[in-house]
């Protein structure tokens, strides 16, 4: 029934809304309040291969017994495999302060473990924060952005006169990507500032977009044209840059918070954007969706999104200045 339909999705919603990246990341800064955010690139690096490993899997369980077999499946390897690794690796996770840490203009290392004296702060406090409200504009910003363009991306590639078989691979080459970037992250970002490393890696998603909007300047290519091997490396290289930026920007994201506002309070700091979050993942591919016109395609959508990432950029670098002490001479 319909009921059924909606009160099973309200369900799912809640689930996730309990285990996917955002409360994860709230959780393994708890667990590793020394070295969270490396424990991010590795959660990040694994949850990458996700799909990899899961939508062949599935689509064979499903292929063998059915879709409600094969969620039995998926319920008993929860029960049976997450759970217990869940109790096992959480386990002795250290307790909350009891006086919240001061906003982390103390936190000026890459392992985010400045030594420094603390303070009373209240969670009112930290919402109402310049560097809380810039991160919060930083994220929901860059969500919109993320969400906005895969949606239309198998589109805008036809539209450009490419043919199927790159409307496929595009996509499945973003995500490989991601991974690439976050193994890249894992293995060198000991070698570079932390703070550096969060201002530079969002500027990928900007130049990501000039690139695609560079294609859709081009005319529209056809088979044999000499438009189109000029069209397909700049794919090759957005596919590059999106792919790395958007794979590395989840780190960034994730600890953020941790970073720049209170390490202590990050669950609720990160809870408090769940809506302006939620509505963002909703409305932006509508919105560019309602951006799209017969004459320019997606060129207006693709301007509003690089304005969308400029002003990010700006807000997370501002937020970084005042929390973040400038390093002594």
């Amino acid at each position: 029934s319909m009921a059924g339909f909606y009160a099973t999705w309200i369900g799912l919603g809640a689930g996730m809304a309990a285990t996917l990246y955002t409360p994860v990341f709230a959780v393994v800064t708890r667990r590793f309040p020394g070295d969270f955010r490396r424990a991010i690139i590795t959660m990040t690096f694994l949850g990458g291969l996700a799909s990899t490993v899961f939508v062949p899997l599935i689509y064979w369980l499903i292929a063998q017994s059915g879709w409600r077999h094969a969620l039995w499946c998926l319920a008993v390897l929860q029960l049976l495999m997450c759970a217990p690794l869940h109790f096992y690796c959480l386990r002795d996770a250290s307790k909350p302060s009891p006086t919240p840490a001061t906003p982390p203009t103390l936190f000026s290392d890459a392992a985010g473990s400045g030594v420094g004296h603390k303070r009373p702060a209240s969670l009112a406090r930290h919402l109402t924060s310049a560097p809380y409200l810039l991160i919060a504009v930083f994220t929901v910003l860059t969500m919109a952005i993320t969400v906005a363009l895969p949606a239309h991306l198998i589109n805008l590639l036809r539209e450009q006169g490419l043919g199927d078989g790159w409307a496929i691979a595009v996509p499945a080459s973003i995500g490989v990507c991601q991974v690439v970037g976050r193994l890249l992250l894992y293995f060198f970002e000991r070698h570079f500032d932390v703070h550096t490393a969060n201002r530079v890696i969002p500027c990928l998603i900007p130049v990501a977009l000039v690139t695609l909007l560079a294609i859709t300047a081009t005319p529209h290519v056809t088979p044999g044209s000499a438009g189109l091997a000029g069209a397909q490396w700049l794919i090759l290289l957005f596919v590059l840059l999106w792919g790395m930026g958007n794979g590395m920007l989840t780190i960034v994201k994730g600890t953020a918070i941790a970073e720049y506002v209170s390490r202590d309070n990050v669950a609720a700091l990160n809870g408090a954007m769940g809506i302006p979050l939620a509505l963002a993942r909703a409305a932006a591919p509508l919105g560019m969706g309602l951006l799209w016109s017969q004459q320019a395609g997606y060129t207006h959508g693709l301007w509003v999104l690089l304005a969308f990432s400029v002003v990010s950029i700006a807000a997370l670098v501002l937020a970084q200045r005042l929390s973040v002490p400038a390093s002594p001479r």
